[in-house]
């Protein structure tokens, strides 16, 4: 009888016992339920406050379905300063950024445990269609967030943002074929925003993060002088002085702009290596016969370090048959007929022109044979450094002392007086 006794007390304590576990579980459940009666009366923070406070409880079961809940009224609260965006009204930009940022964080946790197995290996999943279709429907939120907190000046959040923004369509709410057609269906949308990523980052002298998000930008091969911009300057910022010269190297092949092109052959002029430089420019030019800035490059090369002037002419001359107007290409081609009458004349080639002796009768042949030949080569250097004027009338600097000295050598007195009478202009 006893016996029987203590076997019924000790089951019927037992019960107790698991009763008072079920009821704890049951009391951290019935959160959801107050907060669905606090968000009926429109008490949104009470009722997010009641599901946070769960979530922190290790005693909630049902986490899943409290995270979706909390994420849901977080929708709430960030919607309406949403639709006052869309309508250019004002609006709380920081109850939109972290309304948007707690919501999408509490569809993935609810996600992530919502297809969690259980101590079992089962997996009952309630909440992956209405998670994956919020997070779906939020996709490009972060963006404006990252806007909206660079312009209350909070850099950092800024780029917190932005990086939500990059990696999102990668959360596991999606699947990989997901994944992918959203970055295709976005790209110039994410490559946009790795490029301000780069130039807040640079911005903040965070010189890694900046270099990664370049590299990523410059996937768009437009409008990229800023990005390599950033590259060199991080390099130089790093005290990688390797790295800086491959990504001029970059910028220099791959931007067709010819302010690299330049600085790439001063670093080449300051070593001293023509070889270096030639191959450079010739591996640029095989690359891309079509790229006008590769043929004014390796024409550089030979006007001012190999002093092959006939070359650097050839050069030129393929960087202005695919651009007439190419500026610098006709700047340097009249520098080339130019230059190379003025090594004549250091090389000692004439006998009159450039010297102080005077000529006899019977010498008069050759003296007028050196004239004609100055005459030639300064008359074909006109005619680009006039082109030059027609196509940069506001930037005289660029050509009137050049035409300055043509029209000297060419003796002619009414031009000469005109280009003089402008510089007059710019030196008051």
């Amino acid at each position: 009888m006893n016996l029987k006794k203590t076997t019924i007390m000790k089951k019927f304590l037992s019960f107790i016992a698991l009763a008072a576990v079920c009821g704890l579980g049951f009391a951290q459940n019935s959160a959801i339920f107050k907060a669905q009666d606090l968000q009926a009366k429109g008490d949104l923070n009470g009722a997010i406050e009641l599901l946070e406070a769960a979530m922190q409880n290790p005693k909630t079961t049902k986490l899943a379905e409290v995270y979706h809940y909390a994420a849901e009224y977080e929708a709430q609260r960030f919607n309406p300063e949403l639709m006052k965006a869309a309508q250019s009204l004002p609006f709380d930009t920081l109850l939109f950024c972290n309304a948007l940022d707690k919501s999408i964080g509490y569809y993935l946790k609810s996600h992530e445990i919502d297809v969690t197995p259980d101590e079992k290996g089962r997996v009952k999943s309630k909440f992956v269609k209405p998670n994956h279709d919020r997070v779906l429907s939020m996709l490009d939120f972060y963006n404006y967030a990252a806007v909206f907190a660079n312009g209350m000046g909070d850099q950092q959040k800024s780029i917190e943002y932005f990086s939500k923004y990059m990696e999102l369509p990668k959360a596991p709410v999606f699947s990989k074929h997901e994944t992918d057609s959203i970055y295709a269906a976005g790209k110039q949308a994410y490559l946009g925003t790795a490029k301000n990523i780069a130039i807040l980052s640079y911005q903040g002298k965070n010189w890694d993060e900046a270099l990664k998000y370049a590299e990523i930008a410059l996937e768009d091969t437009t409008d990229t002088h800023d990005l390599y911009i950033i590259k060199m300057q991080s390099y130089l910022a790093k005290s990688d002085s390797v790295g800086y010269l491959n990504a001029l190297k970059e910028a220099a092949t791959n931007s067709h702009e010819v302010t690299f092109m330049q600085n790439l052959l001063y670093h080449y002029v300051t070593k001293g290596d023509a070889d270096e430089a030639m191959r450079m420019a010739d591996e640029m030019v095989q690359q891309n016969p079509e790229n006008k800035a590769a043929w004014y490059m390796k024409g550089c090369v030979d006007l001012n370090m190999t002093k092959n002037y006939v070359a650097a002419r050839e050069s030129f001359q393929k960087a202005l048959d695919l651009d007439p107007n190419f500026v610098d290409a006709n700047t340097n081609m009249a520098y080339t007929y130019i230059n190379e009458i003025v090594q004549k004349k250091q090389n000692g080639e004439f006998q009159f022109i450039g010297t102080s002796r005077t000529y006899t009768k019977k010498e008069e042949p050759v003296y007028k044979k050196e004239l004609a030949l100055v005459h030639d080569y300064y008359g074909k250097a006109k005619i680009y450094m006039e082109k030059v004027r027609e196509l940069t009338p506001e930037s005289p600097k660029e050509w009137a002392y050049v035409l300055q000295q043509i029209y000297t050598n060419l003796d002619e007195k009414d031009k000469l007086a005109e280009i003089n009478a402008l510089i007059e202009t710019l030196n008051p």
